[in-house]
């Protein structure tokens, strides 16, 4: 241990002598601080590095993930598929329940014209928009149900950053008639101001017209309707994209003509999206045939050396790359923690998959985890626990040079060499803990014997002679 005033007289020097150590993991090369803009100017402070750090990757499928909306308007309704060689094939359906809307009247000679499921675009896709597209609307014949969840024992919260008390998940299931309502056609336009009107079937609309002529109670009390028409499925069965609508605008619409004052009038009522709360997404990958075949949902982690040496984050289907520090014991040897000036970690995506049509996530986070491999709380910033940790990708300045997120774990790294106990702490890398229930955007890294490096870690130190 070094003396008090070694360690005054280091911090003394840190803004004018600093030197550097690059721990890369398949990698021995040492920056030289004055690269880095860093002069030494005191004979008893040198730079130095150590090359057997390694970062370990591996690839999570958690059982399950929290998809459910909170407030109304503020939820995607994700639809579509898409499929790539890293992540199979991407499913997203959506199931939500209707509202009898607001108070209405109709006459005793209205007709009925048409039933619409309205679904202006929300801006949010990822795939193939140029991709003609098949929706399929089914009508639900079970009550949609939430999930509920035990809390975490010591502070009585879910376990998981990714679980939620009574909510609905990607994994959820909701039963819904054979025979679908609707088998619609269209190519994508998600950019657009352009609205989805799928035509319904007619027998739906004639009987709902019917019932509310009949004033039954099915069309005047808000429960009574819900029995009866429990909401609706939508689901892909063409295309290449995953498409998002805002749940606030989504709604059915009756249209229907009637007499009034000797005039016919055209008329339509909204049955909108009731219960924010209770509309959630499906979103699965079906891994057959790709390197990620071998990962297990709810299973253990799969080391990048079994599954092609690359590893996938993946939102909204709980695909998650674990980054493990196994050599930190032999760190502690050779630096004191209070020496270590910066931490930085380096995430560069695989060639090839961070454009159109699957482009990066914009943004990631980092997750504490441990022996339970599971989330469970976002990493904050250095030395400021109320700062949550992001990091956003950068393209490359040149066509040689890639694209990256940049992390600054000097915090997480200094605790990890100060903690001796045996608690399997290791960090998840995804997509924000807003995001990743809403959006399907996949990351994919290489693996330590991947020809090509993907992640980084540089631990710059001062370290007296």
């Amino acid at each position: 241990m070094q003396p008090s005033y070694i360690n005054t007289f280091l911090r003394s020097k840190l803004s004018l002598a600093i030197s550097c150590c690059c721990l890369l993991f398949a990698s021995t090369s040492c920056e030289d601080p004055n690269e880095l803009g860093l002069e030494l100017v005191d004979d008893n402070i040198s730079g130095t590095y150590i090359d057997t750090l390694t970062v370990d990757v591996s690839t999570v499928y958690l059982d399950s993930v929290a998809t459910s909306g909170t407030a109304a308007g503020t939820s995607n309704l994700l639809v579509g598929q898409y499929v790539t060689p890293y992540t199979g094939t991407t499913q997203a359906n959506t199931l939500f329940q209707l509202g009898l809307g607001s108070t209405w009247t109709v006459e005793d000679n209205a007709t009925f014209d048409s039933l619409k499921l309205i679904l202006p675009y929300s801006g949010y896709s990822y795939g193939d928009t140029a991709r003609a597209q098949v929706f399929e609307v089914y009508q639900l014949s079970n009550n949609i149900s939430p999930r509920k969840l035990s809390p975490y024992l010591y502070n009585e919260e879910p376990y998981s950053s990714f679980y939620a008390a009574d909510a609905l998940y990607n994994v959820s299931r909701t039963g819904a008639k054979e025979t679908p309502l609707a088998s619609f056609t269209f190519q994508p336009r998600p950019n657009s101001s352009d609205t989805l009107k799928i035509p319904l079937a007619a027998e739906l609309g004639q009987e709902l017209l019917s019932l509310k002529k009949a004033d039954d109670a099915r069309l005047t009390e808000a429960n009574n309707f819900i029995g009866y028409f429990k909401g609706l499925k939508l689901t892909s069965t063409q295309g290449a994209s995953v498409l998002g609508f805002p749940a606030g605008a989504a709604k059915v619409r009756l249209y229907y003509t009637q007499t009034k004052d000797g005039a016919q009038v055209k008329a339509f009522h909204d049955f909108p999206l009731n219960n924010p709360a209770l509309q959630y997404n499906q979103i699965t990958a079906d891994l057959t045939g790709t390197a990620l075949s071998v990962v297990e949902r709810g299973g253990a982690p799969v080391p990048a050396a079994e599954t092609g040496n690359v590893s996938v984050a993946q939102a909204g289907t709980g695909l998650l790359i674990k980054l493990q520090f196994p050599h930190l014991d032999k760190l502690k040897d050779k630096l004191d923690p209070n020496f270590i000036n910066k931490a930085v970690l380096v995430i560069e995506p695989v060639n090839g998959t961070t454009k159109y049509p699957y482009p990066v996530p914009t943004a990631l986070a980092l997750y504490r985890t441990d022996m339970t491999n599971v989330p469970l709380a976002q990493l904050t910033g250095d030395f400021d626990p109320t700062v949550q940790l992001t990091a956003a990708y950068v393209e490359g300045a040149s066509a040689s040079e890639k694209g990256r997120y940049v992390f600054g774990i000097t915090q997480y790294i200094m605790e990890r060499l100060q903690d001796n106990r045996e608690t399997g702490a290791a960090l998840f890398l995804a997509p924000l803990p807003a995001v990743y229930p809403q959006e399907v955007s996949r990351l994919v890294v290489g693996g330590p014997e991947n020809p090509i490096q993907s992640i980084k870690l540089k631990v710059y130190y001062t370290e007296v002679k």
